[in-house]
């Protein structure tokens, strides 16, 4: 553990604070046409922060312990220098109820903190920064509450994420003992309930392999759609429940779509991305038609994973589309599909995911003829470029050959030849490199109260030896199991790799899992749905301002001067840009007074 000092509430830490307030607007048009350069963000010696908590859930008297990685945000090298953590914890009303700093070690920084007897419960937020550092507000949350640690560790996962009046919904459970082994032909009742009726209950036994199945059809008539599934297992002398809310869909969903490089452009192939949530703003799982201004049916789509897919269609001049969705049954309302705009830029990625020795290859295509620019791009910095000759219509295949070591998330972008961005989407290429990490027991199993030995080996993507610093836990997995899988937090190489680039990293286990098959296209509808942050290193102001916070991550900012005045203090800590951007907005404000 790094050595660690809780600060008096009385205690201040003196420096400077600059904050400087990004204006509305656009930046000036000029400015609009070049890529944000590294001094503009503070430099090539940018890192962020990435957090984590031993596990999600705590109770009254129970430490919680936390840790923090520095690393590099391009290369992901860890930061060498000394520095301190600066450490709060907010309660669910937002209240300050801890406040430490914390030296860092070997780019890790740790402590620990106590719950108090009488806590109140509800969520709470652990957020680091590093003000000698410079780098964006790291952010995890947690939860305290009133639990008992389960017997069996149980998850319910339904076949699909929506479901309608009518429908059979199927759903399975996986059970385990949280001691070991699977609680085979232990009884099963199940329960299902609709808007506070019971409307199926049957007994089941658990498999060989710990599953158990339920299959039940809903009403044809469904109200209000408040539904509940419960498993009730019975292992010899353990009783444990186990439920989960029913999605069922009636009228409307949300729905989004996201034209692969920003635009919905005619008479090209385009790739459109979609992603559908219930009003509850959980995933939703829907199959539909995309039909034209005269009805005919153009296209046929269904999500894929985490209420998200693609289509790929050729969207005609003068056409209007609209989605119909098929399933789940009784939404009757259609979906305009983005309007055509009139030229503009398609971009197809070629691939899911590329190999890091790979280039990154992608489709283009526009309805005017005329000479374009690709670049590939690791954050600020172009890492590839290719010109490419369109001829109306007619797509053509870019190959944008980056070095070894280019690798997580990169941007391509489409410019016209007076270096205006037309098209943005994010790849991700595969690490060169990658560490394993074989942890061997002394013992098979061990007792509460045991003495634990851990001999721990770490090797490179060769299987040869290398040195590492790793990181490890102890924890009550039957307690992790107590989170929706969809919902547990991220690990480190899902933080570093993909974190900071999406609005919402839930299902995070899969994204990255080497041993899934569908992790690529997993991946790629992650990336496609995430057109918040289209020409964000472009106009940087306007990007801040827009998205604040998380913006400042994704642009790795690091600020010019931070400071800790008072515990109150730390959440009015403001990164901002040097050079350029400031430049720019005293540009602005210059304009605006005029």
């Amino acid at each position: 553990m790094n050595k660690m000092m809780q600060s008096p509430g009385t205690m201040k830490i003196f420096a400077f604070l600059l904050a400087i307030s990004f204006l509305p607007g656009s930046a000036p048009a000029e400015t609009k046409l070049k890529r944000v350069d590294s001094p503009a963000l503070g430099g090539d010696q940018r890192y962020l922060a990435h957090v984590s908590t031993d596990k999600p859930i705590y109770r009254e008297g129970e430490k919680v312990y936390l840790r923090s990685v520095l690393l590099h945000v391009a290369d992901r090298t860890p930061y060498s220098d000394a520095a301190s953590a600066f450490v709060t914890i907010k309660g669910p009303k937002g209240d300050q109820v801890f406040q430490a700093h914390s030296t860092l070690e070997n780019a890790v920084t740790g402590l620990a903190w106590e719950v108090p007897m009488g806590q109140a419960g509800g969520e709470y937020t652990v957020r680091v920064v590093y003000p000698q550092v410079g780098v964006p507000p790291a952010e995890r949350k947690f939860d305290i509450r009133v639990y008992r640690a389960p017997r069996l560790k149980t998850q319910i996962k339904f076949l699909r994420d929506g479901y309608g009046p009518g429908d059979e919904a199927v759903a399975t459970l996986s059970a385990n003992r949280a001691e070991g082994g699977v609680p085979k032909n232990a009884e099963v009742t199940i329960t299902a309930r609709v808007d506070g009726a019971e409307i199926h209950r049957a007994t089941a036994k658990v498999g060989a392999k710990g599953n158990c199945v339920a299959r039940f059809k809903l009403p044809a008539e469904i109200e209000r759609g408040e539904g509940t599934l419960a498993f009730t297992i019975k292992d010899g002398g353990a009783v444990e429940t186990a439920t989960k809310t029913i999605p069922i869909l009636l009228q409307t969903l949300d729905l989004t779509f996201f034209p692969e490089g920003g635009e919905f452009v005619p008479g090209v192939p385009n790739r459109l991305y979609f992603e559908a949530r219930t009003p509850a703003q959980k995933p939703a799982d829907f199959s539909g038609v995309v039909l034209d201004s005269t009805g005919k049916e153009v296209a046929k789509l269904s999500t894929e994973h985490e209420g998200r897919g693609r289509v790929t269609l050729t969207p005609q001049k003068g056409q209007a589309y609209e989605l119909r969705i098929t399933k789940p049954s009784g939404i009757g309302k259609t979906f305009p599909l983005p309007k055509l705009g009139k030229s503009g830029i398609a971009i197809q990625a070629q691939a899911d995911r590329f190999d890091s020795d790979e280039p990154v290859v992608l489709s283009i295509a526009s309805p005017v003829s005329r000479e374009f620019i690709v670049t590939l791009a690791r954050n600020e910095e172009e890492v590839a470029r290719e010109s490419v000759e369109l001829t109306g219509g007619q797509p053509k295949t870019v190959k944008l050959d980056a070095l070894t070591g280019i690798e997580g998330v990169l941007i391509a972008t489409v410019w016209d030849a007076a270096g205006k961005p037309l098209a943005e989407r994010l790849v991700y290429r595969e690490p060169s490199q990658s560490l394993s990490i074989l942890i061997t027991a002394d013992k098979k199993r061990y007792v509460p109260g045991d003495r634990v030995t851990l001999r721990i080996k770490t090797t490179n993507e060769k299987g040869e030896p290398t040195a590492g610093v790793v990181g490890m836990t102890a924890t009550d997995d039957s307690v992790l199991e107590m989170i929706e899988k969809r919902e547990q937090a991220p690990r480190l190489p899902v933080m570093v790799f993909l974190e900071k680039n999406v609005r919402e990293l839930a299902d995070a286990q899969v994204y990255l899992d080497p041993d899934n098959a569908q992790a690529p296209l997993a991946l790629d509808l992650l990336l496609g749905t995430q057109g918040w942050r289209r020409f964000g290193f472009v106009d940087v102001p306007t990007f801040v301002k827009q998205h604040d916070k998380k913006a400042r991550s994704v642009l790795g900012m690091r600020s010019l001067k931070e400071s800790i005045l008072e515990s109150a203090a730390f959440d009015d800590l403001f990164l901002v840009a040097e050079a350029e951007v400031l430049e720019q907005i005293k540009e602005l404000k210059q304009q605006k007074e005029a």
